[in-house]
């Protein structure tokens, strides 16, 4: 067939953009040499038929050679070369498209095979040759003008800013041709001084996420580092601060092919000078330069509602001195709900005063995924978890706890809001961060500054104001307020996203100290759900065990620690909260009374109190302890029992505060407990599904599961486009693929690892497993992993019986991760466990 590489590719591969180098059919003859030799790139056909001799003539040896002589009419580019050293290559015989070889090498055509011999003199004792071929239609023509980059520093790490326009970020998407040859995207190396480029470790999210991160760069270590993605504003960590670092961008298209000339830079690495003055500036400053695991318990608090997947309950330092917090809704088990929350209470309280802005820092990220956000609350009394977790907030809805001062972020939007004495929720201002240039992107953390005072709030974020608002008529109680974090996510598997990750760093404020105590707490357990239900009516009186390896008693003489039970009291399922006079609590066999649920609405508001599906804390003070007194809480396991009516009890845990300088040695809860990490989790792969079978748009609407009766019927050869890794804008632009991508990948772990190939099969409707082909296949990692994919495949449907079919596409991360598929509600169809490489046919019917 005479004909260009890609439309041969076109009729043979089903597609114009077969990668050169691949050998899809496993013959050891990449595509590019089945091209020149007209094979079936789908079948074993063997090797070529290429020999190489040594030919003695009066006394003198030359290299021989022979190879299929050329076919008229094809882009080929075919030369052979010979050296001495494997350095310095001579090219003696070339072949340009199709016509027959010219040079010093070539001897002649017998057999259909054209016939080589070196002609240097003979005499030398090693001579080498080699085969090069190319096609002007098999890859980029020529490079594109380097990526203009801006890096900027910041402590232990530096923000990337490539082709992008930060001022204007909106609608700087990808324009993805269906033939893979549009830029999607970025690869982006980085290594100390004195490191080689060559030597690289693959970086696909946070340090800790599956691993795709490898371990943490040591400071000075001779490694580099890459990452593949599509967004244009990317961050760099760990970095050493005041350190030598190179970086090189390079663009990828969606083939994984680099297109562009690189831009390399030097910088020096991290820069502390914001955090240092923060650190001084603060009363209580953490800027999480722990090793990898837990953050400083006696710091934080960590709690999760009821309906958040147990598995999904997490915070943690990662191996780059940040924190994650992550969460997603149980979609099955003993207590479904549609609101999970996660939350990391700050042991340390602030006061807000009259006439005083209170500064309060942090550097966060904001979830991406339409169903998840998060809210930073300030607090009056103490709670674990917030009950007023509406997630729309709306002005008016009402909830418990009441006078609390939000901070909320959700997509692009952040916002203020102000919860009244009554209880009811008031946003007070909100930016859309986007059209004010400071642009969300996952994993990329923004700093935020805001000066909060009785009468009004501002906020800058990077060094921008986007809010300076008064807060008129409304009133914030001068007083001691709690920071309590929380991740809220609303049925989060309808996005298509099972769990969701937020980065942060660098959380403070200023003002007096209020509570000098040293806290040590001790819980159940880390991993996993400590819920248990106490009812009379079935004689259901649960037991909880907190393991104390430490004497609680202070250290200092004249000091009294103070020991309080705390848990959370939210029911798990349907039935109404009940607690009767007489319910109470055994500790070590000590009965206290168990507290009601605290409504602190001014008036009262009975109605706050809802059945019992919001959660509340409960806090039971044991007693006081002195230096040789006695405790009421044991050296080993504490057990904790509740006889209560009907109530959902969970987030068991026991808190001892001490005075200044009187605190005993303290094991914390990562030293008694399994600690797990995100690497635990189950690995999410690209999100790939079918965009058009012919003209037809493709969705789950039309997808066999949810619509078994939907069939497209297909003939001759019909075009089937699919994307992977992320989403096109609409349907009516499907070239346009949005970045940041939407991207469960990305949404959980922080960042891709990039797409290696695209594979779409067939098999008969209703058939099993081993009834599936294999019909087309894609390799998308080049030059590297191909950030985004779109692709139109061309399948020639002749070659199958007429019938019904079901057609399948899956995708194949650089890490070995499979696809999960795009289609809306799939998430929700399996667990996250096997959500990755589900199977998600759409039906057709072959009518040739």
């Amino acid at each position: 067939m005479a004909a260009s590489y890609a439309e041969w590719c076109r009729v043979k591969a089903g597609t114009p953009s077969a990668a050169p180098l691949a050998d899809e059919d496993g013959d050891c003859v990449p595509t590019l040499w089945e091209y020149y030799l007209d094979r079936n790139p789908a079948a074993n056909d063997g090797v070529i038929s290429s020999l190489t001799g040594v030919q003695r003539n009066a006394g003198a040896t030359a290299l021989t050679a022979t190879l299929p002589a050329p076919r008229a009419g094809t882009d080929a580019v075919v030369a052979w070369q010979v050296s001495s050293d494997l350095k310095t290559w001579t090219t003696v015989a070339t072949s340009t498209g199709g016509n027959a070889f010219m040079g010093t090498g070539v001897v002649g055509v017998s057999g259909g095979l054209a016939q080589f011999r070196d002609p240097a003199p003979g005499g030398e004792l090693r001579r080498f040759s080699r085969w090069i071929i190319t096609s002007p239609s098999a890859g980029p023509l020529a490079l594109g003008t380097a990526p203009v980059v801006r890096v900027l520093r910041d402590d232990r790490v530096a923000t990337l800013e490539m082709d992008y326009n930060a001022d204007s970020p909106w609608g700087q998407f990808w324009s993805v041709g269906a033939d893979g040859r549009s830029d999607a995207g970025f690869r982006v190396t980085w290594w100390p001084d004195g490191a080689s480029p060559a030597a690289m470790v693959s970086m696909g999210a946070c340090g800790g996420c599956h691993g795709a991160c490898g371990r943490a760069m040591v400071p000075g270590e001779e490694v580099a580092r890459t990452l593949v993605t599509p967004s244009r504003r990317v961050q760099l960590q760990p970095l050493a601060n005041q350190a030598t670092y190179h970086v090189r961008v390079e663009r990828l298209n969606a083939l994984g092919e680099v297109t562009s000339l690189p831009t390399e830079m030097t910088f020096a690495g991290g820069d502390e000078t914001r955090v240092t003055a923060l650190r001084a500036a603060m009363t209580y400053f953490d800027d999480f330069n722990l090793p990898e695991g837990p953050a400083d318990e006696k710091l934080w608090n960590n709690a999760h509602s009821t309906s958040t997947d147990p598995r999904y309950n997490l915070f943690f330092i990662n191996s780059q001195f940040h924190a994650h917090t992550l969460n997603g809704t149980q979609t099955s088990g003993p207590h479904v709900g549609d609101k999970s929350q996660t939350a990391q209470r700050f042991r340390k309280p602030i006061l807000l005063e009259t006439g005083v802005r209170r500064r309060i820092v942090f550097d966060m990220d904001s979830p991406m995924s339409p169903r998840s956000v998060w809210y930073l609350d300030l607090n009056p009394i103490a709670r674990d978890l917030t009950g007023h977790a509406d997630f729309f907030d709306e002005d008016g809805v009402k909830g418990l706890p009441a006078g609390v001062v939000r901070m909320r972020s959700q997509g692009q939007i952040f916002s203020v809001h102000l919860i009244g004495d009554d209880g009811a929720s008031h946003k007070v201002a909100s930016v859309d961060m986007e059209a004010a240039g400071v642009q969300v992107i996952p994993n990329v953390r923004r700093a935020f500054d805001v000066r909060l005072g009785t009468d009004g709030v501002e906020v800058f974020i990077d060094g921008k104001r986007v809010i300076n608002q008064s807060f008129g008529g409304a009133t914030v109680r001068p007083g001691a307020y709690e920071f309590l974090w929380s991740s809220i996510g609303y049925n989060t598997t309808k996005d298509n996203n099972p769990y969701f990750l937020l980065h942060w760093d660098n959380f403070g404020f200023d003002g007096p100290v209020v509570d000098p105590r040293v806290v040590h707490n001790y819980v159940t357990q880390i991993a996993g759900d400590d819920y248990q239900k106490s009812n009379r009516w079935s004689s259901t009186f649960p037991t909880f065990t907190v393991r104390i390896p430490d004497d609680s008693r202070p250290v200092a003489a004249n000091a009294t620690a103070e020991a309080w039970l705390v848990c959370t009291y939210q029911q798990g399922d349907f039935s109404p909260f009940s607690l009767r006079a007489g319910d109470h609590v055994l500790v070590n066999g000590v009965s206290y009374p168990l507290p009601a649920r605290v409504n602190n609405s001014t008036p009262g508001d009975p109605a706050l109190l809802d059945w019992g599906g919001s959660p509340d804390t409960a806090r039971i003070k044991l007693g006081d302890i002195v230096q040789d007194g006695v405790s009421p809480l044991r050296v080993g396991d504490n057990t904790v029992q509740f006889f209560a009516d009907n109530i959902g009890i969970s987030n068991v845990h026991l808190e001892i505060f001490y005075p200044p300088g009187s605190a005993p040695a303290y094991t914390p809860p990562a030293a008694i407990h399994h600690f797990p990490m995100h690497a635990e989790l189950p690995q999410l792969g690209p999100p790939a599904r079918l965009a058009f079978i012919g003209n037809v748009e493709i969705s789950a609407a039309s997808a066999a599961i949810e619509a078994p009766e939907v069939i497209h019927a297909i003939s001759g050869t019909t075009r089937i486009e699919v994307i992977a890794g992320g989403d096109p804008w609409a349907g009516w632009a499907p070239d346009l693929m949005v970045t940041p991508a939407r991207s469960a990948e990305l949404w959980s772990s922080g960042g891709t690892a990039g797409i290696r190939s695209v594979e779409l099969f067939m098999r008969p409707k209703g058939g099993g497993v081993g009834t599936s082909k294999r019909i087309a296949v894609l390799t998308t990692q080049r030059d590297g992993p191909a950030p985004l994919v779109r692709h139109a495949f061309e399948v020639d449907t002749r070659t199958f019986a007429n019938g019904e079919y079901e057609l399948f596409v899956l995708a194949t991360a650089a890490n070995g991760a499979k696809s999960h598929p795009l289609y809306d509600n799939s998430a929700a169809r399996w667990d996250s466990t096997e959500w990755s490489g589900a199977y998600y046919p759409v039906n057709i019917r072959i009518t040739n």
